[in-house]
């Protein structure tokens, strides 16, 4: 399901960044083309109105300067004195091909204005604006013509552009553009493949711990139901053996009604709906209070528990009291199920900046640093052989669920000489 997700994500993602992409490319190559154009036919016109300057300033027609004109600027010059063409000796296109020239431009000269058959009127120089001809076999080009009054009639002056060097230019600049734009599209595919991925791994990590977490439910709730199962037959077969199986059946039920309510309040933490009854805390009074509890009620194993207070009084904090003491309930509880007989818990507690510091020290047989990545998830057992029906492998993850609800944090380290301490800094 997450790789086809994860495919059309990338495809959708890809496909629109890179539309855009393309149309941006195209827009920037529109106006850059025409602003290539724009400067093309300024230069065309000044270095027009040069030649035209010096074919005034010159009494003779110089043939070398022409050719060498024309042959730098791949320019075609064209001379007519009185009608009559001086200069077709010297083109290298042919003569139907600049005849074409000669009369689209006379053309587009007459619409404005200019009639290059006669000599000018008012004795003066007129000429075109940069005038643009297409060509069926050899393109566009770029053409301007003027027509000077002399002393004996008029002269006629054409000057033409090719677009050869023109269109090898622009067909680089376009295969420039595909490339960039092919390259962009490469690119933008990549990283939409790589953020993508990156967004969806958690959610990967999330399904594979759902389904984690409801096969070790289903796991759980078997065992218990098989019993009930067992022990309901039983007493149908023997009604007389009743009080033997209710036991195990209340015990089994018991163990149940343990698992849900754990699950429950694991199920109202993530949905954030877990209410803390919020008040000032003696930490001294409720550090005290959950060893006299274990002292008294709950070291079925003989362990020695010893408590350990800074002489001035700890810091208050604002936090649910029930749920503190469910912490350090679980965290203790913990720590006498992996300690041996005879062994030592510390529950100690110090200030630290603005934290209330409470560790809980166990000297049993440690945890390795896989099992210190795995503690708080839920349904983790670090020793998997216990096979304790007290323990589901939710406490962890209950106590680090309401820690993180009173904004504080939980630590693991080992114990000098063997064990683990767990470490929980909550604010005051």
């Amino acid at each position: 399901m997450f790789k086809k997700l994860k495919f059309r994500l990338i495809l959708l993602y890809g496909i629109t960044t890179s539309v855009i992409l393309t149309v941006i490319i195209i827009g920037i190559s529109i106006i850059n083309y025409k602003q290539n154009s724009e400067q093309e036919k300024v230069l065309f016109q000044k270095n027009t109105e040069q030649i035209v300057e010096k074919i005034k300033s010159d009494n003779i027609v110089n043939s070398t300067w022409m050719l060498q004109k024309q042959a730098e600027n791949h320019y075609i010059i064209l001379i007519e004195e009185n009608g009559k063409r001086l200069t077709s000796t010297h083109q290298v296109k042919a003569a139907m091909e600049i005849d074409a020239l000669a009369e689209g431009i006379k053309e587009r000269a007459a619409a404005e204005g200019i009639r290059m058959e006669r000599r000018p009127l008012y004795s003066r120089m007129e000429k075109t604006s940069v005038i643009s001809l297409d060509n069926k076999n050899e393109g566009s080009y770029l053409g301007m013509a003027v027509s000077i009054p002399t002393q004996n009639g008029w002269q006629n002056i054409m000057v033409f552009s090719g677009n050869g060097q023109r269109s090898r230019a622009q067909a680089g600049r376009i295969l420039l553009v595909i490339a960039i734009d092919l390259m962009g599209v490469a690119a933008l595919f990549f990283i939409s493949s790589l953020y993508i991925s990156k967004v969806m791994k958690p959610l990967e990590e999330g399904q594979k711990k759902q389904n984690a977490f409801i096969a070790a439910v289903s796991h759980e709730l078997r065992s218990p139901l098989t019993v009930i199962k067992t022990g309901v037959a039983s007493i149908r077969e023997d009604p007389s053996a009743a009080g033997q199986f209710l036991v195990h059946v209340e015990g089994e039920c018991d163990r149940m009604a343990r698992l849900i309510n754990d699950m429950l309040l694991l199920a109202a933490a993530d949905a954030r709906h877990w209410r803390l009854n919020i008040e000032p805390i003696d930490m001294d009074t409720l550090l005290i209070e959950c060893y006299d509890m274990f002292c008294t009620c709950m070291n079925k194993k003989q362990v020695v528990i010893t408590l350990e207070l800074p002489e001035e009084a700890l810091c208050s904090i604002h936090g649910d009291k029930e749920r503190i003491k469910q912490i350090l309930t679980i965290l203790t509880d913990n720590a006498m199920s992996y300690t041996p007989e005879g062994e030592r818990i510390v529950l100690r507690a110090y200030q630290q900046k603005r934290y209330v510091v409470i560790e809980v020290e166990d000297h049993g047989k440690g945890m390795s640093e896989e099992e210190k990545k795995h503690a708080f998830e839920r349904f983790f057992r670090g020793d998997q052989s216990r096979t304790g029906k007290k323990n589901f492998g939710l406490g962890l993850s209950i106590a680090k669920e309401l820690i993180e609800l009173h904004r504080g944090t939980i630590l693991i380290r080992d114990t000098p000489g063997g064990g683990t301490t767990f470490i929980v800094k909550l604010p005051v």
